[in-house]
């Protein structure tokens, strides 16, 4: 499929169709790129916002001059700013990235408010995106460094981040498209350029999937900071304090429990359960029970229905939670298996494992009630009579 075609949608999920947008121009091949794919979207209102930050002298401004036409070209309105980038540096005291970078983005703020603008489009890409992630790895940086750079964040959107320079490389040639070269992106001495030149083709020599897999990695990163963001606001919302949420944050060990005065918590591997504070209710509520002779006899795969041998019963029935030390033989086997251990392969939580009631015939666990019966008292060849114990609604 097409660029043009695999981008249309996910830049129709960043924006609405009314919104205006700035799309930032360097003047170089990934934001060249992005400006045609978006004056192909048919955007109502779109223009171009150009930084110039005098740092490369004769280069610097022939990338102004070469923005100023391509928005000629196009019929768009520019906003462009020249700044004094190294004066500016020595005030911060900052990298003259850094500085750069800070420049541009109270800019583009500026631009935004004073123009009323919805959005500033920048044209970062899925190359970029595994250089943060080094980057930040390399200064020691959290889930929020790793899991690298939001397609989406207050008013930037990033519309590229799908997409390799590769792709970007292979539309422009295919558009005839004009852009400049920045010849400082082959200098090894920025730390950026020495990873894109040395160390991400290093790891490709190891696993030539290298890029697609690191990709992965920081996707399932920004889902595991969006469900501990959620699991934060669920967690204010059920009362919990701000020190019981910091002690949740730094448990590292499945099965803590911390409780509110209307809720309690539960780690889980590596969710949180998070439920009310109330007794589970007896499943005598809802249970029936019948008597059936063999010949009548039909077989039911309901987990919630369990089908005995009447005659290896031993009565009265009773109901009770499961204790330490307790076991049972699964349905199908011949050896005794702790009822902790099942629970562990069946991957319940301690929250599950309270709700649990065992059908017990004297001393016996005869049903694990909704999960498994036991293997003494499993219907065979010299069976006469069934106990069928029925919780399913439709019973």
């Amino acid at each position: 499929m097409s660029l043009p075609k695999l981008f249309s949608p996910y830049f129709s999920a960043l924006v609405e169709p009314s919104d205006r947008v700035l799309v930032a121009v360097s003047g170089g091949l990934d934001s060249i790129v992005l400006l045609d794919l978006l004056k192909k979207h048919s955007l109502n209102d779109l223009a171009i916002v150009h930084c110039n930050f005098q740092l490369r002298g004769k280069d610097s401004n022939e990338d102004e001059k070469f923005v100023k036409n391509l928005a000629k070209s196009y019929g768009l309105p520019i906003f462009h700013k020249r700044f004094d980038t190294k004066a500016e540096q020595k005030k911060s005291k900052e990298s003259v990235q850094m500085t750069a970078r800070n420049l541009r983005y109270t800019y583009f703020s500026d631009v935004l408010e004073k123009e009323n603008y919805d959005y500033v489009a920048v044209a970062h890409h899925a190359d970029d995106q595994i250089e943060t992630f080094f980057i930040n790895l390399l200064r020691g940086s959290g889930v929020k460094g790793l899991r690298g750079m939001l397609p989406k964040r207050e008013q930037i959107i990033r519309p590229l981040l799908k997409f390799s320079r590769q792709n970007l490389e292979n539309y422009a040639e295919k558009n005839n498209l004009e852009y400049r070269e920045d010849i400082t992106n082959s200098d090894d001495y920025y730390l950026r350029n020495n990873i894109r030149h040395n160390l991400i083709p290093c790891l490709e020599t190891f696993d030539k999937s290298a890029k697609a897999n690191i990709l992965q990695s920081m996707e399932n990163l920004q889902s595991l900071e969006t469900q501990s963001l959620q699991d934060l606001e669920t967690l204010q919302k059920c009362g919990f304090s701000a020190r019981q949420i910091r002690s949740i944050q730094k448990a590292e060990h499945s099965g803590k429990q911390f409780a509110s005065k209307t809720h309690r918590a539960i780690t889980h591997n590596e969710q949180l359960i998070i439920e009310p504070l109330a007794r589970t209710c007896s499943p005598c509520q809802q249970m029936t029970i019948n008597i059936v002779d063999i010949k009548d006899f039909v077989l039911n795969t309901n987990p919630e229905v369990a089908q005995l041998d009447l005659d290896k019963l031993r009565f009265p029935l009773t109901l009770r939670h499961w204790e330490k030390g307790d076991f049972f033989i699964p349905f199908g086997q011949r050896g005794k298996q702790k009822l902790s251990d099942f629970f562990i392969n069946q991957k319940l939580s301690r929250f599950d494992k309270e709700r649990i009631w065992l059908l017990c015939s004297g001393n016996d666990i005869a049903w694990i009630i909704g999960h498994r019966i036991d293997n003494r008292f499993k219907i065979s060849h010299t069976t006469k009579r069934i106990l069928v114990v029925d919780l399913s609604p439709n019973n």
